[in-house]
């Protein structure tokens, strides 16, 4: 059931947000207006190719920092959008988190950042710390995810149907790397937007061992589309060695996931 909080209260959270966010962020917050609206309007909507009930939590109108010349003092604009940030979540202290992360990732795009480059400390509001028993859920859900994935590559190579098996086993490899960094302590946001390559760094940053999963980049890269008209198609181009490979390398992740999760 969505939360409902006046608008009083809801600016609250907001302010509280913006004082939470770290010294070397607030500097550059002179000249930013930050605003609350009940939903965003049918033009934003369409320039973004949005249709109810699919809003938005946030946007940034303005500069970004890399663009202006006086870095301490520039305008822009945040706005939150209450009705849609209210609706996703059942609690306040949900709300706040939400409020949060919105707050932060916005200020993202305000210092220049896009969604895939965001910084950990802004991305989705990343930084601010998981409760533990929140953490542990998504371990479990991504590890239950990349053993079905595994399930299906086996089923698949064992049918010869190479490609799909390749595709299978790239899935269930990131779900297994995922399990693995947040079983880490990774934030679950910090890592929402990245790949296999993004993950696997990750990893070897922690154990410089994880670089035996190194030729998981090479299979990543192999192109599963159709291709150019013409083309030979997937089933084709894709070599039982690589699928094999794939499916190797997935089970050993989920092994080395499910062991630090248990060590924790």
């Amino acid at each position: 059931m969505a939360v409902k909080l006046s608008r009083e209260r809801f600016e609250e959270l907001v302010r509280a947000a913006l004082a939470e966010l770290p010294a070397e962020f607030r500097r550059y917050l002179n000249g930013l207006e930050v605003r609350v609206e009940d939903y965003p309007d049918d033009e934003l909507m369409a320039e973004w190719g949005l249709v109810p009930p699919d809003y938005p939590f946030g946007m940034y109108e303005g500069p970004a920092l890399p663009d202006v010349d006086t870095p301490s003092d520039f305008p822009g604009t945040i706005v939150l959008y209450r009705r849609p940030l209210e609706e996703w979540c059942r609690t306040e202290d949900e709300l706040r988190d939400q409020v949060r992360r919105t707050v932060y990732h916005e200020l993202g795009h305000r210092f220049g950042y896009s969604d895939e480059g965001m910084l950990d400390e802004l991305r989705g509001g990343a930084g601010i710390p998981w409760p533990a028993k929140a953490r542990q859920a998504e371990v479990e859900r991504h590890l239950r995810q990349a053993e079905h994935d595994l399930a299906a590559a086996e089923v698949l190579l064992a049918a010869g149907r190479f490609d799909w098996a390749l595709d299978a086993a790239l899935a269930a490899a990131d779900r297994a790397l995922r399990a693995l960094l947040l079983a880490w302590g990774n934030d679950p946001e910090a890592i929402g937007h990245d790949g296999i390559p993004e993950l696997l760094a990750r990893a070897v940053r922690r154990d410089p061992a994880f670089r035996r999963f190194k030729p998981l980049l090479r299979l990543d890269a192999v192109s599963l589309d159709m291709g150019e008209a013409g083309a030979s198609p997937p089933r084709e181009r894709v070599r039982p060695a690589a699928a094999r490979d794939a499916v190797a390398h997935a089970q050993d992740l989920i092994a080395e996931a499910h062991a630090v999760r248990e060590a924790r």
